[in-house]
């Protein structure tokens, strides 16, 4: 299995966890990680590699894009260089490489993905992604469809998990394109990488469940309304929100059980609960943070000498 992550050296810590919890849900798998990378520090590189060589059959790949794109285009808001070099370091990995999987840093691996890693892609098809689902939640799904031009009738996914089609994107010079794209428009948009990528690729791409590969800590409660009718919806925020909805008779909390299903839980925006180690948590975050920080606290046990950052 190929994956592929990017990180800088303000990230270090919830970067070590994904990869720990990587390798742990792997421990009988081969799994080699390709890290896109600029300006990681050599402990920082250590102490990914110190994780690393805890398991058997895995390996640590860097890849360092160097400092053109960086002198291109600026950094924006709360998204750093970073979110780009999953494009960036296509053209360095092994050309008979065929796919590889990119996972955010901001991720815990729960379980083994060799499945959806093995899902069969058409040679038409450069990524597989999975819905951007928190726009549902949050009420602003419809308004990134609008900004990016996509058909109401089409979707919008989250670039966070992408398994990517590399015999597609070599055959297409598909990363210059990107690159090109990225150049042009990345101060349009406000999340500037996925905003460009769905609107190049909306219709090209293929789907998995968010709710096994890229789950966000949220509240999923089932609008019962709506399944009596055969159609599976959830309560959106504004919905839960809603003083004129009878909370408790129109929907069904099924939050735990997504969330002890879901193979990726993705930390996303301000949803990350190391956050809030010294602060109040918010209550759907906290149904989530206790397996993230489980998982820290025994990679520290596991990993003998790891420095607590």
């Amino acid at each position: 299995m190929n994956i592929l992550i990017a990180v800088n050296s303000n990230f270090i810590g919830p970067a070590s966890v994904m990869v720990y919890s990587l390798c742990r849900s792997h421990r009988d798998e081969e799994v080699d990680i390709y890290l896109a990378y600029h300006d990681l520090r050599k402990k920082d590189m250590e102490r990914l590699q110190k994780i690393v060589s805890c398991f058997g059959k895995k390996r640590l790949h860097p890849l360092d894009v160097g400092g053109e794109f960086s002198a291109r285009v600026s950094a924006k808001g709360r998204f750093s260089h970073e979110t780009y070099y999953r494009i960036l370091a296509v053209n360095m990995l092994p050309e008979n490489m065929d796919r590889i999987l990119y996972l955010d840093a901001d991720m815990l691996i729960k379980k083994d993905l060799t499945e959806v890693y093995e899902t069969s892609m058409s040679h038409m098809c450069p990524f597989i992604v999975c819905d951007d689902i928190e726009g549902r939640a949050r009420g602003t799904y419809d308004a990134a469809l609008d900004r990016v031009a996509i058909p109401r009738n089409c979707k919008y996914f989250n670039a966070g998990f992408m398994l990517m089609n590399l015999d597609y994107m070599r055959r297409r010079n598909s990363v210059d394109y990107i690159l090109d794209a990225f150049y042009r428009e990345h101060s349009r948009y406000p999340f500037p990488d996925q905003d460009v990528l769905n609107h190049m690729y909306y219709d090209k791409v293929q789907f998995v469940p968010w709710s096994l590969y890229n789950l966000p800590p949220e509240w999923w409660k089932i609008d019962g309304e709506a399944l009596s009718q055969g159609i599976l919806r959830f309560a959106s925020y504004p919905d839960m929100n809603n003083p004129s909805i009878n909370q408790t008779e129109r929907f069904v909390d099924a939050t735990l059980q997504i969330r002890d299903n879901a193979c990726i839980i993705h930390y996303l925006g301000i949803l990350k609960p190391w956050l809030y180690r010294n602060r109040p948590i918010y209550s759907d975050v906290a149904l989530y943070a206790g397996l993230w920080f489980a998982c820290e606290e025994e990679m520290y046990e596991k990993v003998g000498g790891l420095e607590r950052v």
